[in-house]
């Protein structure tokens, strides 16, 4: 079953990884943008393998899930570590949607 497209552009986040890793002088492959993905699902499901665009997509939801992108982003120019800019984008979408981790 083929997921539905994603409610949010990703692109800003793409061409973000691929100036940070351009600057490190490494290239940037479709493993590193399908890593940047999987962190915004981790950010809005909890799990390493759920897929957001398979939850019914309200307002409420696209505006947290932008708001996850552009922090990713932000971080992403800041070079934080991948497991720091995962934990980070999760804390901000539980704060942003008032869900509490436990």
């Amino acid at each position: 079953m083929k997921s539905a497209p994603s409610p949010v552009d990703l692109s800003a986040m793409q061409a973000a990884l691929k100036e940070h890793r351009h600057g490190l002088g490494k290239e940037t492959e479709q493993r590193h943008y399908v890593n940047e993905v999987r962190l915004i699902n981790f950010a809005v499901t909890g799990k390493s393998l759920g897929c957001y665009r398979n939850l019914p997509i309200t307002r409420e939801l696209t505006k947290a899930i932008r708001r996850v992108v552009c922090q990713n982003i932000n971080l992403i120019k800041l070079h934080v570590p991948y497991p720091d800019r995962k934990k980070s984008c999760r804390d901000l979408f539980l704060k942003a949607t008032c869900v509490v981790s436990h």
